[in-house]
């Protein structure tokens, strides 16, 4: 008994000398002049760093802001924030703070955020901060404290109080509340009775000595994310989260956990099962997952284990969990599982599997699991597949990147019907068969980087769903055994062939002049960035089917030469990059097709010159990159679309005299945002003063007088102008005449067409070919339908759209009788076919009876003389429309196409009267 008086009697003692301290200490405070930092705008003061063994008491008393962090303070004391009524924010972190009154805060009524981390704080009173009503943070970490502090007052009491309604809860607007790094060694039932009804978003726990967390110690918790890492734990008992319903998400890693307790389910009520919707439990040391682990947790939707030891699992280690949608089980040691592993799980979607030491895949695994969706083996050293039916039909992505598979064929997705991406970046070395994705008919991505090898066999030919298609970065160049790689694959929107080491004369087949890309009809993006494309001269009709292609890169190709023909029919490109190549000369008509062009990269090559009418046929084009390369100069009247946003012209050479003054000019007139200005300088060739100047120090005034060349120019154009107008005055009579003349020898008489148009008929055009002749329709005839003439619905493509069922020839006549117009190609293997010259009979003939030109000859080659049927020159003869296809020739194309659209127009009455 003495003992215990003795004690208290030195407790008194201590307290007696710390108050009389702080009371010595507070008023000396008061004397010496503070170095305190204030701000009147924002009401707030900083006084760290200032050497303050107490609080300062004559600062402002309006202070919503007060910082007396990285001081020398001990205690705070009853008296030390009086003055401050006004405080919302109160730092005194990183102090030596062991010691605190009861009421040190009472006054800070409309205290929110509390730091008293990095101090050496033990104990805290129970009323603390029973009037700080609107606290939202309180920091605590780095201090020694043993237990979870009980400073809302009275626990019980405080809870009363929230269930009758007759106080306020003290802690409605917590929102976090950090513990971290104490010495917190134990939890009990009741620590966190006073936060019942705060609204804490975060409670944090982490780097504490918590041994054992006991039975139902959270129930009091409300919800929040509850974080309680690297602590001392050894086992994970279930029954910890027993009784609350609330708790959102707990993250216990890195706590050595090295098995997990399940609870006994059949002995406790089900209204006290945990309500908690996500743990993560990695970087512990988990081997196994026993049966029924977290039976209970029927809430539960996100479990990660992640980053532990587990070599095994058992068929039923997840049997309870009934809401469990995401698992993870990465960075494990796992080599084989059960069949039919996560079947309890039954709303289970996803599986990570990433980082194991599995070798041999086996579908068996996942038997059960009807909603799986997902599943990833990320680097999981798997180098076989069984090739056993897969049972998850719901299975709509597959990641097996980062492995070692050896080949993938027919049977390896065998069930996987639903499949829509397949991940297999970097496997070495992966083989995969031409018949591969046959039983995937729903795959829309692919992605096949970093492959040491691939041959492109007609993999993808018939996938109508794919959408993404990735097969960048291989290690040898890809390999195209034929042509109609993407026959019908006409969902296709992104192609990525990027590094593929292909050369240009890979993109269009030698023999048939298919281009690799027919058939991509939808195609959006084409990545081909990082290739070798020496010259495009050898290809020009390399992209000439993408008429729906938005984005093109071709960044790093080696391109020297570009070809005026290989952007054509590109009329819905927006993105063109050629960055990054070797090219010098850009022919004046290269991005005439490119209407919709909006951003062009041409930057990092040896251009020199840009043709005058170089983008006069980019009407939309926002922003236009030329930096880094070598032009000089600029001629005068080069057309600059007005629509320009953005231009770079930095590191060129240009030669600042007064040929590029209208440039400079430019430049100062526009509303265009120029870029890297301090890199737009003018070179040594410029004028001697400008040389190594920025362009804006060039101001051609004070350089370039009158142009006399203009104004001689000008006047003569007018003097020319003038003579010319009094010479036509004066012979008004004379030119009319002859203009009447003129018209009558041109325009002739009045053409009397046909009163039905093609939609009163049942085809609006039929084609009549050989087979030999199908790749023009294909490569030719179908895009420019479907891009300028896409109101024609109803087409024959040759035998291939007759009625079956008919005799041949009747067939072939009523496709004639109810056609709007009937194309028939010609060419040398034609004209001895048989059976085409039985068709060109048979529209003749039809042609003869309705009195109508319905016929159109297209030869798709020069046919000689003597070689040409009777029955074409005879319908020749009588001035029937025929038209010629000319292969080199851009120009000649579009005359063709132009000439094709007019005798589509109408359908004139035959006259073979020769006017007098």
């Amino acid at each position: 008994m003495m003992a215990v008086n003795a004690h208290a009697i030195s407790f008194v003692v201590l307290c007696g000398f710390t108050l009389l301290y702080g009371v010595v200490m507070d008023h000396t405070n008061i004397t010496l002049n503070h170095t305190c930092s204030e701000n009147s705008r924002y009401h707030s003061a900083n006084c760290s760093y200032c050497g303050l063994t107490s609080v300062p008491r004559n600062l402002p008393h309006d202070l919503r802001s007060l910082n007396v962090s990285d001081n020398n303070i001990f205690m705070l004391l009853d008296k030390s924030f009086v003055n401050y009524k006004q405080l919302e924010t109160l730092d005194a972190s990183y102090n030596s703070i062991y010691f605190i009154e009861n009421e040190t805060f009472h006054a800070l009524l409309l205290l929110k955020v509390l730091m008293l981390h990095h101090n050496s704080i033990s104990v805290l009173p129970i009323s603390l901060l029973e009037k700080n009503v609107h606290l939202s943070l309180i920091i605590l970490h780095h201090n020694r404290l043993k237990g979870i502090p009980r400073i809302f007052g009275n626990n019980l009491k405080t809870n009363q109080f929230a269930e009758d309604g007759a106080n306020a809860c003290r802690c409605k607007n917590l929102s976090r509340f950090d513990l971290s790094f104490n010495e917190v060694s134990s939890l009990e039932q009741g620590d966190f009775l006073a936060l019942r009804n705060c609204s804490l978003d975060g409670f944090n726990l982490n780097h504490n000595d918590i041994k054992s967390l006991p039975r139902a110690v959270f129930k009091d918790l409300p919800a929040v994310h509850l974080l309680i890492n690297y602590i001392s734990l050894a086992e994970f008992h279930a029954e910890s989260f027993l009784g609350n319903k609330a708790i959102v998400k707990a993250t216990i890693t890195g706590s050595n956990i090295s098995s997990i307790v399940p609870m006994n389910t059949s002995e406790i009520p089900r209204d006290l099962f945990p309500g908690i919707i996500k743990i993560y439990l990695q970087y512990n040391k988990l081997i196994t997952i026993p049966k029924y682990a977290l039976d209970g947790f029927e809430k539960l939707q996100v479990l990660d284990i992640g980053f532990n030891h587990l070599a095994s699992l058992h068929n039923e280690s997840f049997c309870g969990l009934k809401s469990l949608v995401n698992l993870s089980l990465g960075h494990n040691e796992i080599k084989s599982l059960p069949r039919g592993s996560f079947a309890c799980a039954e709303k289970l979607e996803s599986i990570d599997l990433s980082r194991n030491d599995i070798s041999v895949l086996d579908p068996q695994w996942f038997d059960g699991s009807h909603r799986l969706s997902t599943l990833t083996f990320y680097q999981s050293k798997i180098d076989d597949i069984k090739t056993i039916p897969w049972n998850v039909t719901n299975l709509q992505t597959l990641i097996l990147a980062n492995n070692n598979l050896n080949s993938v064929n027919r049977n390896t997705f065998v069930g996987l019907r639903n499949l829509k991406c397949i991940d297999f970046t970097m496997n070495y070395p992966l083989t995969i068969s031409v018949d591969a994705f046959e039983e995937n008919i729903s795959l829309e991505k692919i992605i096949m980087q970093n492959l040491a090898k691939f041959t492109m066999t007609g993999s993808f030919r018939n996938m109508h769903q794919l959408v993404f298609l990735d097969m960048s970065y291989l290690h040898t160049r890809l390999e195209i055994t034929s042509d109609g790689q993407f026959s019908h694959t006409s969902a296709l929107r992104t192609l990525i062939l990027s590094q593929t080491k292909i050369i240009a004369e890979d993109l269009v087949h030698s023999k048939s002049n298919r281009s690799l890309f027919s058939g991509l009809v939808s195609l959006y993006t084409l990545e081909l960035q990082h290739n070798s494309f020496y010259d495009f001269r050898q290809v020009p009709n390399a992209f000439i089917t993408l008429w729906n292609l938005r984005e093109l890169d071709l960044t790093d190709c080696r391109i020297l030469i570009i070809d005026s023909r290989i952007f054509r029919n590109l009329t819905s490109l927006t993105v063109l990059s050629l960055r990054f190549n070797s090219i010098k000369i850009i022919p004046e008509k290269a991005f005439q097709d490119l209407h919709n062009l909006r951003t062009l990269r041409l930057n990092s090559n040896s251009i020199s010159v840009i043709e005058k009418q170089l983008f006069s046929r980019t009407p939309s084009l926002l922003c236009l990159y030329l930096h880094d390369n070598q032009i000089s100069t600029i001629d005068p009247f080069t057309l600059i679309p007005t629509s320009l946003k953005v231009l770079i012209i930095a590191n060129n050479p240009l030669t600042c005299t007064c040929q590029l003054a209208w440039f400079r000019e430019w430049l100062d007139k526009v509303n265009t945002t120029i870029y890297q200005r301090n890199e737009t300088r003018c070179s040594s060739t410029s004028f001697k003063s400008l040389n190594n100047q920025t362009i804006w120090s060039f101001h051609p005034e004070d350089y370039c007088g009158v142009n006399i060349y203009l104004i001689v120019g000008v006047s003569l154009a007018i003097v020319t102008v003038l003579s010319l107008s009094v010479l036509v005055y004066q012979k008004r009579w004379w030119l009319n005449h002859k203009r009447f003349l003129l018209k009558l020898a041109i325009v002739g008489y009045q053409e009397i067409i046909e009163n039905q148009g093609p939609e009163d008929y049942e085809y609006q055009l039929n084609l009549m070919f050989r087979e030999d002749d199908e790749w023009w329709i294909n490569d030719c005839m179908k895009p420019f339908l479907q891009g300028r003439m896409p109101h024609l619905e109803h087409i024959v493509f040759g035998d291939s759209g007759l009625h079956p069922g008919s005799f041949y020839l009747n067939a072939i006549y009523d496709v004639i009788e109810n056609s709007y117009k009937t194309v028939l190609l010609l060419s040398n293997q034609s004209v001895e076919d048989t059976w085409f010259m039985t068709k060109l009979r048979m529209a003749v003939e039809h042609m003869n009876d309705t009195k109508l030109e319905k016929i159109i000859l297209i030869f798709l080659e020069d046919i000689d003389d003597d070689h040409l049927p009777y029955l074409v020159r005879l319908l020749l003869s009588r001035n029937k429309p025929y038209l010629l296809w000319v292969d080199d020739d851009e120009d000649a194309q579009e005359f063709f196409w132009a000439k094709f659209e007019k005798s589509m127009r109408a359908n004139r009455e035959m006259n073979n009267v020769i006017p007098v």
